[in-house]
């Protein structure tokens, strides 16, 4: 049985779109890569390009890290319990969470790739064949910049785009540009209390929106969220930052929404995130897996998405011209609005 012989972070700093890979090595020289939350990238240039994902870095390194060494690489649900019940005194969610993700996915990838098949495979098998995806742009603020991004992501194949806009105009130009056979989302990250997140989401109704994410602040207050849901016309979606088991359960109980966002990379990994699937089969919610970078994070999603019957969309981060993945991956192809399982071992990815 192979065993644990060194984990290792690999951190992408960016003062704008960081990333956090963890590469795990065996015994027997197979290695696997996975990816942890990036943290809170921070505008100032004076603070450290790393600044958002050390302390994530940190729990890797110091807690988790050291209590995998000799142990089965193989063995990747006990790990996951033995790291999850170990510190669970720091928490059941955020960086005890996000750490676990990048330990988790590695060994995944690595266990795909000893074996020479898919991870999709390791769960079970491919539940599609193709499964839609849309272009996920960054808050840009500006309608100019927004059409014609989203204008681009049409024209390499999407047939479905997210705004991250918190104005009514944007939304509405662009919907004017893109013509009624595009389907468009729009995330507000938690940007309205819940009056103005009603008001919203009335406004931006007669646009023909797909979903309306994360509408209020507190994100993950489900009174709030589900208070929304009936309060205004547009079908709701979130998840990303709920964290635990009991999390998804709480939420997906208040019957407020009809798409289920985990974030695998803050979720723990791919270990939880196949519970976290059944949850939505459960509550018959569509799975549709937040993301937004691409790298290991984005290839564990899709094989996880995959290997899911409840999936309906991947989150695709489009992102402006000129400007690359920090870690040098790149985006699956995109073929009429949707994407096949990556070709390859583990996830399909190598950096």
């Amino acid at each position: 049985m192979p065993k644990i012989i060194a984990i290792r972070c690999r951190p992408f700093p960016h003062q704008r779109l960081p990333q956090l890979l963890v590469e795990v090595e065996a015994d027997d020289g197979h290695r696997g890569l996975g990816e942890a939350w990036w943290g809170i990238p921070s505008p100032d240039p004076s603070v450290s390009e790393g600044a958002g994902f050390a302390p994530i870095q940190a729990a890797i390194e110091q807690l988790l890290a050291p209590r995998c060494i000799g142990k089965s690489a193989i063995d990747i649900e006990g790990r996951w319990f033995e790291l999850s019940d170990w510190a669970a005194r720091y928490g059941d969610g955020g960086i005890i969470t996000m750490a676990l993700a990048g330990i988790d996915l590695a060994l995944w990838d690595l266990h795909g790739k000893r074996l020479g098949i898919p991870v999709a495979q390791l769960l079970g098998g491919q539940a599609h064949q193709r499964v839609p995806a849309y272009a996920s742009l960054p808050p840009l603020r500006s309608i100019a910049s927004v059409v014609h991004e989203a204008r681009r992501a049409v024209a390499a194949g999407f047939r479905a785009i997210k705004l991250h806009e918190v104005e009514v105009e944007i939304v509405a130009r662009t919907r004017e540009a893109l013509g009624k056979d595009i389907r468009l989302m729009v995330d507000v990250n938690g940007h309205f209390d819940f009056n103005d997140a009603v008001a919203f989401g009335r406004a931006i109704a007669p646009f023909d929106i797909l979903w309306y994410e994360e509408p209020v602040r507190p994100m993950r207050n489900h009174d709030a969220i589900a208070g929304v849901a009936k309060a205004q016309p547009v079908d709701l979606a979130a998840g990303e930052n709920e964290y635990s088991l009991d999390d998804f359960s709480r939420l997906l109980q208040r019957d407020a929404l009809r798409w289920l966002q985990p974030e695998i990379t803050k979720i723990g990994g791919l270990t939880p995130a196949r519970k976290i699937a059944a949850l939505a089969e459960l509550h018959n919610v569509a799975l549709a897996p937040h993301n937004f970078r691409i790298g290991p994070s984005l290839y564990s999603s899709i094989h996880w998405g995959f290997a899911s019957p409840a999936t309906r969309w991947f989150e695709l981060p489009w992102l402006p011209e000129g400007v690359d993945a920090t870690c040098g991956a790149k985006l699956p192809t995109v073929i009429d609005g949707s994407i096949a399982l990556p070709a390859g071992s583990g996830f399909g990815i190598t950096i």
